[in-house]
């Protein structure tokens, strides 16, 4: 055994499976194709699904108007759902808001003067 710890090309070996590993888990995608689920709050409007990029403000921008509410919300745990007014992680009632100049983006109301930015998610292509 002690033979093998001071072979040097060991600790390297090592290192490098240790490398792929982190590096295999550190690429996915935060929207993989085809099954958008568990990953960040979701929203469905318009046939289109948005994902949270974290940004928050304190009104949506101008232009920005109430287009309606959450009206379904799914789990988080399965694909997410294409039907309009449908979230994964937002409550029924939550306030979205959407604008015509911005068609890939819209803003959720968290609570009174703070709302998230989500971007409209592009599924890639699966030719």
């Amino acid at each position: 055994m002690k033979k093998l710890l001071k072979n040097p090309l060991l600790p390297l070996l090592l290192a490098a499976c240790i490398c792929v590993i982190f590096g295999v888990f550190m690429s996915g995608d935060p929207f993989p194709a085809k099954e958008i689920y568990g990953y960040k709050p979701l929203v469905c409007i318009n046939d289109r699904v948005y994902g949270e990029i974290g940004i928050v403000a304190k009104s949506p921008p101008e232009g920005f108007s109430l287009v309606g509410t959450v009206k379904e919300k799914v789990s988080s745990f399965d694909p997410m759902v294409e039907r309009n007014f449908a979230a994964n992680m937002l409550d029924v009632g939550t306030e979205i808001f959407t604008s015509e100049d911005h068609p890939d983006e819209i803003y959720i109301k968290l609570e009174e003067s703070k709302y998230s930015k989500y971007i409209h998610h592009v599924e890639e292509d699966s030719d």
